[in-house]
C-alpha cells in the first residue's frame, strides 16, 4: 500500500457518471420513461419485477451520488434539481409497488396462489406483501421537509466575534469551531453565536419538524400501527430489547453522573456545561496525523479479523475517502455506498485530532459493512431495508477498536489519563446525550398527538430530558440540540435516536465476543451480509447464539463500558 501522507481526496470521476451532471440528467429521464411504462400493468409478471428492481438499485446509487455531490461546488440550483427528481422517481417506484401490493390483495386466493407460482424470486414475494408501508405520497411529502431543513442549515449565517471582528461563518465552520477550537473561549464565542443564529430559525425548524411528526401520527393512526413499534420494526429489534438495553443504561448513568462531578473538581468548578464536558478533554489528547491514523486503524483491525485491514488499504489505495479539510464543508462524517458497483464514497475534514481519527475509523466501518453486503434483487430502496441498527454495529466496533489499541500503545500517564477520559466522554455522547434526545423524543411525540408545538416549548422538552439523564449534574445545557443534529428531521425513519446506542453498546459486547471466540470474524462477516434478509434480533440469535431481549447480554456491556470511568479515577 502506498504512504499517505496528507488527507486523501477521492475520486468521483471514475465512479458511474462521475461529474457529467448532463449524463446523470439523461439517465434519470430514462429511469422516468421506464417507470412510467409500468403505471399500466395491474398485475406484474416476474420480468416486470426485475425491471423495477433495477431501476430500484440505480435509484439508490444517484441518491449516494447526490450526498456526495454536497461536499463538492456544485451550484445549489443544480444541487436541488438533481434530488428532486431522484426524490420524486423513488416517490413514483414506491407508488408502483404499492399499487401492485393493492392488486395482489384484492386477488382471490387461487388467483393469488397461481400468479405466486410463476414468481421465483421470494423476496419478490416478500416485497409485495401488504404491510402497512407509509403511503409514497407521505414519504414524498417528508423528503420535501428534509430537504427544506438541509436548505435552512445550508443557508444559516453565523454571526461571531473571534478576536477579530465579527465575522459571518456558514454553520459548518461555527459547529466546528465551536467543538474543536484549541481555545475554550473561541469555543464558547463560536458556540453562543451558533445558538443564537439557531434560536432566530428555531420557529421555522420547529414548523418542520412539527410538520413531519404529524404526517407520521396520521398514517400511523390510518394503519393502527404506534409509532415507536414502527421504528422498532424498522430497526429489526423488538422492544424487550429496546427496555432491556435502556434498563441498562439507567441502571449506570449514578456512575457516569459522579464522572460529570469529578470532571468539574478537576477544573476547579462546581459544575461542567454541556460544551465543556463535550470538549474537556480536548486540549490534553495527542494529535494523530493522518498516516498514523491509518496505521493505527489497520493495527487494530487486524487483530479481529486481517481482512478488514486489507479492505481498508484497499479502500484509501481506490480513492473512496475524502479527508480533507476544505472552507464550507460539513464538520461530520458519512459514508455513501454503492452497492451494484461494489464501492463505497466517504468523507470527513481530518483535522489531526483524535477524534477525526474515530470518525475515519467509523465510516471505514460502514463501507466493510456495505461490502459485506450482496446486491439483491429487491422492490426497496437501501433506506427501506438497511437497518440503523444494524449499520451502526460495524462503524462503531471499527471506532472502539481504534481508541482500545491508541490507549494500549500509549504509556505516558498524563497522556493516557486524558485519552480515557475522551473516551469516557465519547460513552457519554452514546448512552446519556442520546438518551436525553430519545427522552425529548418520545415526549415530542405524545404532545405532538394534541397540535403542533412552538420552539420554546420544544427547548423545555429537550433541556428537561437532558437534566433528568445528566442528574442535574450540568452547569448548562444545549437548547438548540434537536437543530443540530439532522437525525431528526431524516424522512425515511422516525424515532432515529436510539439505534446510536443500541450500536455503541452491541458493537461493544461484539469486541468481547471477538475476544473469547474462535470463528467470530467469518461470524460477523456472516451476519453483515445478512442484513435485511432477517431482523437484527435474529440475526443476533442466528449467528452469534445472542438473545438481546434478555438483560444479561447488556448488562455485561455496560459494566464493561463502566470499567473505563474506574479506570480513569485509578489515573488519579
Amino acid at each position: 500500500m502506498k504512504t499517505f501522507h496528507s488527507p486523501t481526496r477521492w475520486n468521483l470521476n471514475n465512479l458511474l457518471h462521475g461529474l457529467d451532471m448532463d449524463r446523470w440528467d439523461q439517465q434519470l429521464n430514462v429511469l422516468g420513461e421506464s417507470l412510467k411504462a409500468f403505471h399500466t400493468t395491474e398485475i406484474p409478471c416476474e420480468q416486470d419485477l426485475f425491471r423495477l428492481s433495477d431501476i430500484i438499485q440505480h435509484l439508490d446509487s444517484a441518491e449516494s451520488f447526490y450526498y456526495c455531490l454536497t461536499v463538492e461546488e456544485i451550484a445549489p440550483t443544480t444541487l436541488s434539481s438533481f434530488h428532486s427528481t431522484i426524490t420524486s422517481l423513488t416517490s413514483e417506484a414506491r407508488t408502483i409497488r404499492s399499487k401492485w401490493q393493492e392488486s395482489i390483495g384484492k386477488m382471490g386466493t387461487n388467483q393469488r396462489e397461481h400468479w405466486s407460482s410463476s414468481i421465483s424470486h421470494e423476496r419478490f414475494l416478500k416485497d409485495l406483501t401488504p404491510d402497512g408501508t407509509r403511503s409514497s405520497s407521505s414519504l414524498a411529502t417528508l423528503k420535501s421537509l428534509e430537504e427544506k431543513y438541509l436548505a435552512l442549515v445550508r443557508n444559516l449565517t453565523v454571526h461571531a466575534d473571534l478576536g477579530e471582528g465579527e465575522k459571518d461563518l456558514p454553520f459548518a465552520e461555527a459547529n466546528k469551531i465551536a467543538m474543536t477550537h484549541a481555545d475554550p473561549a473561541m469555543r464558547e464565542l463560536a458556540f453562543q453565536g451558533l445558538n443564537r443564529a439557531l434560536q432566530e430559525k428555531a420557529p421555522e425548524a420547529a414548523s418542520i419538524y412539527n410538520e413531519m411528526v404529524g404526517l407520521r401520527l396520521e398514517d400511523q393512526k390510518r394503519d393502527h400501527v404506534n409509532y415507536l413499534d414502527d421504528s422498532l420494526g424498522a430497526n429489526g429489534i423488538s422492544s424487550a430489547t429496546l427496555h432491556a438495553m435502556w434498563d441498562a443504561v439507567d441502571s449506570h448513568l449514578d456512575e457516569f453522573s459522579d464522572y460529570l462531578t469529578l470532571k468539574a473538581n478537576e477544573a476547579g468548578k462546581e459544575k461542567l456545561s454541556w460544551l465543556e464536558l463535550m470538549t474537556a478533554s480536548e486540549n490534553a489528547l495527542p494529535k494523530v496525523p493522518y498516516p498514523q491514523a491509518i496505521e493505527r486503524t489497520l493495527n487494530s483491525l487486524a487483530t479481529i479479523d486481517p481482512k478488514m485491514s486489507e479492505f481498508v488499504k484497499e479502500t484509501l489505495t481506490n480513492n473512496w475517502v475524502d479527508a480533507e479539510t476544505r472552507p464550507g464543508k460539513p464538520f461530520g462524517g458519512f459514508c455513501a455506498p454503492f452497492l451494484t458497483q461494489g464501492e463505497s464514497r466517504i468523507s470527513l475534514s481530518y483535522d489531526n485530532s483524535l477524534d477525526s481519527a474515530r470518525r475515519l475509523a467509523h465510516e471505514l466501518g460502514h463501507a466493510w459493512h456495505f461490502k459485506q453486503m450482496k446486491t439483491r434483487n429487491t422492490l426497496r430502496s437501501l433506506d427501506e431495508t438497511l437497518e440503523m441498527t444494524m449499520a451502526e454495529s460495524a462503524s462503531i466496533l471499527f471506532e472502539t477498536a481504534l481508541i482500545e489499541d491508541v490507549i494500549k500503545g500509549t504509556h505516558e500517564p498524563a497522556i493516557k489519563k486524558s485519552i480515557l477520559g475522551w473516551k469516557v466522554e465519547q460513552s457519554i455522547n452514546y448512552l446519556m446525550s442520546i438518551r436525553a434526545a430519545y427522552l425529548f423524543e418520545t415526549a415530542f411525540y405524545e404532545k405532538r398527538k394534541s397540535g403542533p408545538l412552538p420552539a420554546e416549548e420544544m427547548e423545555a422538552l429537550l433541556l428537561d430530558s437532558q437534566q433528568k439523564v445528566y442528574g442535574n449534574r450540568l452547569a448548562a445545557y444545549e437548547p438548540c440540540l434537536w437543530m443540530k443534529y439532522p437525525h431528526f428531521f431524516r424522512a425515511d425513519l422516525s424515532f432515529y435516536n436510539y439505534p446510536y446506542s443500541f450500536g455503541f453498546l452491541f458493537s461493544i459486547g461484539l469486541l468481547e465476543l471477538a475476544r473469547k471466540r474462535d470463528g467470530f470474524a467469518r461470524s460477523f462477516q456472516a451476519f453483515l451480509s445478512e442484513t435485511g434478509m432477517l431482523p437484527l434480533e435474529e440475526l443476533t440469535k442466528k449467528h452469534f447464539n445472542i438473545d438481546l431481549s434478555q438483560p444479561a447480554f447488556w448488562q455485561q456491556t455496560m459494566k464493561r463500558v463502566v470499567e473505563d470511568v474506574n479506570e480513569y479515577k485509578q489515573c488519579m
